[in-house]
């Protein structure tokens, strides 16, 4: 008796009329269908998402969103046909929604962190990306992080709220990447001779591509020799890029020892010191050296008659 009085207590304080079960069948009804709804519009979401851009999170938050919208809509319209007034319940309601977000407060930004990357896609499931210290191919971006596929074969997860505010380089967004490999060759050589050869030693290396066309430029005198900058480009994926790094640089190797071009190398001179000797033979003498200012500083103390200066 105790409880049904309370719940008639606490029904009179959310409605405004009394229940009836045709009430309830209808709140019912409503609800279900505002689910079954839910369930339709986020298959077609996803179908039309993918569809159109293909696989990825992008697709289900989408379909997440507007399956979660629909059932809170069709939840406020059984709560009407029931005669609840929202508006106490949504106050009661406040403070443990206030209470949950704040406990929730880390989930929360990781997941509009992963809303902003799906919209913006400054990058997409499968490629090859730099995050600050991170080198790796991204393999899933689900609501709270963003996982990648290390060239070690480490598997590292970053959270989507750093990795929204770190530094995002994407290596394969476009299909080629340009790339320097640096030459030092000695200050005797012929620059203008070791010019041509660099420049013709790109013909045979296939990885390098032809267009947009390599370039060779003299940067300057260094510590130990004087360097040349070998601009290329090749295919932007990381395996296609140190191939056409380790091509060259044996290229550039063979083509400068067959033109007797010497590649430079940091040197050091050695500096050999003379055997110590005494440096003072004579015998010790008393030393008295000539200090100008402490003798005029004398010659003031007598002008005047006060005590000679001192240091």
């Amino acid at each position: 008796m105790i409880a049904r009085a309370r719940f008639q207590e606490t029904e009179e304080i959310l409605t405004n009329k009394t229940l009836t079960s045709g009430d309830w069948i209808e709140a019912g009804g409503t609800f279900l269908v505002a689910l079954l709804v839910a369930a339709i519009v986020s298959r077609l979401l996803r179908r039309i998402i993918r569809h159109g851009i293909g696989h990825g999170f992008a697709a289900i938050i989408v379909a997440r969103v507007a399956s979660y919208s629909i059932t809170l809509i069709g939840l406020f319209y059984a709560l009407t046909t029931l005669g609840v007034r929202v508006g106490p319940l949504l106050g009661a309601l406040g403070l443990g929604g206030l209470v949950v977000a704040l406990a929730l407060q880390g989930l929360v930004e990781n997941f509009v962190s992963s809303v902003i990357l799906q919209t913006g896609r400054p990058f997409t499931i499968g490629d090859t990306v730099k995050l600050d210290s991170e080198l790796g191919q991204v393999i899933d971006i689900d609501a709270r992080s963003t996982i990648l596929t290390a060239f070690d074969g480490r598997h590292v997860r970053i959270p989507n709220k750093n990795v929204l505010s770190s530094t995002i380089i994407n290596l394969t967004r476009a299909p080629e990447r340009r790339s320097t490999l640096t030459v030092g060759v000695a200050y005797d050589s012929d620059l203008e001779h070791a010019y041509d050869v660099l420049l013709k030693v790109f013909e045979r290396v296939p990885r390098v591509l032809e267009s947009p066309a390599p370039q060779v430029i003299l940067t300057g005198f260094g510590a130990s020799s004087i360097d040349f900058e070998l601009y290329y480009w090749h295919r932007s994926d990381v395996p296609s890029e140190l191939a056409a790094q380790t091509d060259l640089t044996i290229a550039v190797h063979q083509a400068l020892t067959a033109e007797n071009i010497t590649i430079a190398f940091p040197q050091m001179v050695l500096w050999t010191a003379p055997e110590p000797s005494e440096p003072y033979s004579a015998p010790k003498q008393a030393i008295t050296t000539h200090q100008p200012q402490l003798e005029q500083s004398e010659s003031s103390a007598r002008r005047w008659g006060g005590p000679p200066f001192r240091w």
